[in-house]
């Protein structure tokens, strides 16, 4: 459900720009990714308690934000969601890591946790944003590797976050692919 909600996201915001009630209906998919990422984080009732603790910030930022923007800045919701996204991330991670095998639900995971990196991105460059206008954020395309000649980073503080950004994706790509090779090491050593 996680990662269907991600998915919808992802295709759908480009394509809402277009209508008048498009803000609104981001928002609501959004709100969904949120919900969604709550169970997802798996484990403990310790576990969903801390999740929904994280989101109910970031959601109601969100909403107090599209609902009265003059009142409520984008940061009631960017800085939440910063910190709802990092825990979503690390609890998949920790799934991930200590799996033994690999099934369906390992491989949604470790999709969902590179969206999510990527989304956590997106907030924190659209919080730099805040602070610092002109900071571009190309999140998805930086998590990628993908080349964006049209876009310029005009902060030192934003190319910085670029560079991370990158090196984080990089680092995921590789120990993901360090731990399935071990499972394998281990599985084949056995047989």
């Amino acid at each position: 459900m996680f990662l269907l909600a991600l998915i919808l996201l992802l295709a759908a915001s480009p394509l809402l720009e277009e209508f008048a009630a498009g803000e609104l209906l981001e928002s609501l998919l959004l709100t969904l990714v949120l919900v969604a990422a709550i169970p997802a984080v798996g484990g403990t009732r310790r576990h969903l308690i801390t999740a929904t603790v994280f989101a109910l910030p970031a959601i109601l930022g969100k909403w107090l934000h599209h609902c009265l923007p003059d009142d409520f800045p984008h940061q009631w919701f960017l800085i939440p969601a910063v910190a709802f996204c990092a825990y979503v991330i690390e609890k998949h991670l920790q799934f991930i890591l200590r799996s033994k095998v690999v099934d369906a639900q390992v491989l949604c995971a470790g999709v969902s946790t590179f969206l999510m990196l990527g989304l956590l991105w997106t907030f924190g460059f659209l919080l730099l944003n805040q602070f610092s206008p002109g900071a571009v954020y190309f999140s998805f395309a930086t998590l990628s590797g993908a080349y964006c000649p049209e876009i310029t980073v005009v902060s030192n503080f934003a190319r910085m976050l670029a560079v991370c950004e990158g090196m984080a994706a990089m680092f995921y790509v590789a120990i993901l692919i360090a731990r399935r090779v071990a499972l394998y090491s281990e599985r084949s050593g056995s047989e």
